[in-house]
């Protein structure tokens, strides 16, 4: 199997994964009030239900993240970085998926 990046944006996958990584650490630790505090101001939206819920927090995940061709998506253990067949799954702490299930 080939682990080179094939082109570009395979190059931009360490900065957005570390980015995300770092967004998703500063949720730790806090309430799920203070998570959905924070999915309302960076969306200005508040979620109806558990999927807008989880659509929401991706989205203020990426919130002014250039993602250069990467999807971001959920899987059960985490969160997916996807492009091209390549992928990378990030892991969340506790208190988001605390947040998901509440």
């Amino acid at each position: 199997m080939d682990t080179k990046p094939h082109d570009v944006t395979d190059l931009y996958l360490a900065p957005i994964a570390l980015e995300l990584d770092r967004r998703l650490e500063r949720l730790s630790g806090r309430t799920p009030h203070e998570i959905g505090v924070e999915v309302v101001v960076s969306t200005d939206r508040e979620p109806r239900d558990a999927e807008e819920r989880a659509d929401l927090l991706l989205a203020s995940l990426t919130h002014l993240l250039p993602m250069h061709g990467w999807d971001a998506g959920w899987t059960p253990r985490g969160v997916r970085l996807e492009h091209r067949g390549h992928a990378l799954v990030l892991g969340v702490p506790p208190s988001v998926s605390l947040y998901l299930t509440a």
